[in-house]
């Protein structure tokens, strides 16, 4: 396992980035003048470590952009007394296929996760909610397409999409096709507003609306007659992702 690199990426701003055997991962870190919110915990408690002494005793919240293993593992790393918000939807993962992911993983890798201890979010919501964190303020939306339980969080004072894992480069997973229309939908919103300046994923490089649009254009090749080959040059993960991503919507990789 690799250590989280914490590094700030513009004043109020932190991204925690890892390393892990098929792919990186990044959450981040928000400081308002009052509190904190912390996007996404990662994959394990020691995780946490950098970011827990970034925060000190400052008061902080968690946000989960959805129940993935390796965006929610890392809580039991922080306070006990932080607050964890997210979907309705990601709290009812918690009681069916969160635990059961974790205990195939604990029985594939004996001694690998005993760490873990699974904290389901405490604050719900089912379309948005915003949040102030004193001279900034951070909107939480619920984006459905990767997971139904997916949200993003824009800071607009910032310009600052923090796209969880509805967009990444260089092309998202699927989850299932029936939720590409309404994803791409929502996506086309927020390629069209002009408020994003950085566009960050949980996965895969940080640009601007572009990288949005790209996914769009990905999402979108996959409902074609002809969907597009990848290039072999990829990493083994995203050549199996592409192929997986037909198969979900019943069609061979080319």
């Amino acid at each position: 396992m690799s250590e989280v690199l914490l590094k700030e990426f513009r004043p109020g701003l932190w991204l925690s980035e890892l390393s892990l055997a098929d792919f990186d991962v990044r959450g981040a870190v928000i400081v308002g003048e009052r509190s904190a919110l912390v996007w996404d915990t990662l994959s394990r408690p020691a995780d946490m470590a950098p970011v827990k002494a970034l925060l000190g005793d400052a008061s902080c919240m968690v946000a989960y952009s959805h129940a993935d293993w390796d965006h929610v593992w890392g809580t039991a790393g922080l306070p006990d007394c932080v607050t964890i918000v997210a979907h309705d939807l990601c709290r009812v993962r918690f009681d069916t296929d969160v635990p059961a992911k974790l205990d195939a993983m604990r029985s594939q890798e004996p001694g690998q996760w005993e760490d873990v201890r699974l904290i389901p979010p405490a604050v719900t919501f089912a379309t948005a909610m915003t949040v102030d964190l004193g001279g900034v303020v951070v909107e939480l939306h619920h984006l459905p397409g990767h997971t139904e339980d997916c949200l993003i969080a824009f800071v607009p004072q910032w310009g600052i999409f923090l796209a969880g894992d509805t967009v990444e480069t260089p092309f998202p997973v699927v989850g299932e096709a029936a939720a590409i229309p309404g994803w791409l939908n929502s996506l086309e919103r927020w390629a069209g507003d002009e408020r994003i300046e950085t566009v960050i994923p949980c996965h895969g490089d940080i640009g601007g609306r572009d990288i949005i649009q790209a996914n769009i254009d990905y999402l979108g090749s996959l409902t074609r007659e002809a969907p597009p080959a990848v290039s072999d040059t990829l990493s083994p993960f995203y050549v199996t992702t592409h192929r997986l991503n037909l198969k979900a919507l019943g069609r061979d990789a080319l």
